[in-house]
């Protein structure tokens, strides 16, 4: 019987990505992350969930993938990745935790825009990835949908505890549908609609989740869809992807 664990999919992933022309890396340093994420996007934010300056961000909990251009060093995508331990990720998110650390406190805390039971009852050992980008050059690619679901699989790989992923993402990107459709949550669910200190604006901002078994049974899944695309590319991949996905029920719809 053919493996179907993070190790396999991770592995497929690596060729996968070769046979389209890219290249990957995984660093441990979420300090070069940050530095290359504030140098792409200038105008942008660095997400202070995944920046060393709020955190204690080392090898044991946090690392970052970036895909280049076969045979140059030119970053053309990137993904970052924290460990969190937690006995309530929610109030995590609440009180401003998740992307202050220790200056939390001196934050405004979110009010959340439903009340506790609706959410996911999200604890333990969480995966909270971060800052993912794509060069213009390369949308359109695929390479979002992979590079969230190669995070995933590394980080079950990593922290073999991993009970939960769960993720933010703000409204232009929930009404696309891109947290179920591309990046491979199985919840979406509004957390607030007001004052978010992160971006210094009132804005709706949503908690993407998936546990543990959701992850295992998506990697099954999606590697299984690699091995049949071979020796095609990324972007082939995630149009069988999408073709399985339009024949399938859906699971959860999003929370607005």
């Amino acid at each position: 019987m053919l493996e179907r664990t993070p190790q396999a999919f991770i592995n497929a992933c690596f060729s996968l990505l070769w046979n389209s022309g890219y290249s990957t890396s995984i660093n441990d340093d979420l300090r070069s992350w940050a530095d290359f994420y504030s140098q792409t996007n200038p105008d942008g934010v660095v997400n202070a969930a995944a920046d060393p300056a709020y955190h204690r961000l080392e090898p044991d909990n946090s690392f970052w993938l970036a895909v280049y251009k076969r045979g140059t060093r030119d970053i053309i995508a990137c993904i970052a990745q924290r460990m969190i331990e937690s006995d309530d990720f929610v109030e995590m998110q609440r009180n401003m935790e998740v992307w202050y650390g220790k200056e939390a406190p001196n934050k405004p805390h979110l009010e959340l825009a439903m009340p506790r039971e609706a959410y996911p009852a999200a604890r333990g050992t969480i995966g909270h990835p971060a800052g993912l980008w794509v060069a213009g050059s390369e949308r359109r690619s695929g390479l979002a949908w992979l590079l969230q679901r190669m995070a995933r699989a590394y980080a079950l790989m990593r922290w073999s505890s991993m009970e939960w992923q769960c993720g933010n993402t703000l409204e232009p990107v929930a009404a696309r549908g891109l947290p179920i459709n591309t990046y491979g949550y199985t919840r979406c669910d509004l957390l607030t609609d007001g004052w978010f200190e992160p971006t210094q604006l009132s804005q709706k901002v949503f908690m993407t989740s998936i546990n543990r078994d959701e992850m295992h049974l998506q990697i099954a899944g999606d590697l299984s869809l690699i091995e049949v695309n071979a020796n095609k590319q990324v972007r082939d991949v995630v149009s069988a992807a999408r073709e399985r996905q339009s024949d399938a029920p859906v699971l959860t719809a999003m929370a607005s």
